[in-house]
């Protein structure tokens, strides 16, 4: 093999590996990564981090604030998703049984207008203590936020009581958009 002079853009790369392009570009990707051992080495370098995120992920290490729409393609994919959906200012008595998968949360919240979004959580094993996350991703038009919790972590914890917090950042400082509170406790295998 040779080296192009023109690499793939990482889109294009994703698109071709997530099977998200047409026939005509995944015919020209793979001629060109015939031709291009940088693209090929780069795309193998995205496969190896997938699978590293799709470990992490399936484990219960990561945490994240995502969409409905990636939790339902993860639904169909097969993963058991224990859900919980609070309303506005709401709380749940909530567990996690062994054979979850994922741990979701959805809090409906009024987000129109919201151009910025914080979290934070309070857990009363840590008195005193705030877990902030800053910038958290929303769609406004979805009135809701998605927050998968780290599975792995959530299983160790004993019974406790955790309120999440989320907060319109704005010029002139934060608002308060919704607290939720979760009473945790541990799988009693019911």
């Amino acid at each position: 093999m040779s080296a192009a002079s023109n690499h793939l853009s990482l889109d294009t790369l994703l698109d071709y590996w997530l099977h998200d392009s047409d026939a005509a570009s995944t015919d020209a990707v793979d001629e060109h990564l015939m031709r291009c051992d940088a693209c090929g080495e780069r795309l193998d370098d995205l496969i190896v981090l997938g699978d590293g995120v799709r470990g992490a992920f399936r484990t219960g290490a990561v945490a994240m604030v995502t969409s409905g729409a990636f939790v339902q393609r993860l639904t169909g994919l097969g993963l058991r998703v224990r859900e919980y959906r609070l309303p506005h200012e709401g709380s749940v008595n909530c567990s996690v049984a062994p054979e979850d998968d994922l741990l979701v949360s959805r809090l409906e919240a009024p987000l129109q207008g919201v151009r910025r979004l914080d979290a934070r959580a309070q857990l009363s094993t840590e008195p005193g203590v705030q877990h902030d996350l800053h910038d958290v991703p929303f769609d406004p038009r979805a009135g809701e936020v998605v927050v998968v919790s780290k599975l792995a972590a959530v299983r160790r914890l004993p019974a406790h009581t955790m309120q999440l917090t989320l907060l319109a950042v704005e010029a002139g400082g934060t608002r308060e958009v919704g607290r939720y509170t979760f009473h945790h406790r541990p799988w009693s295998g019911g």
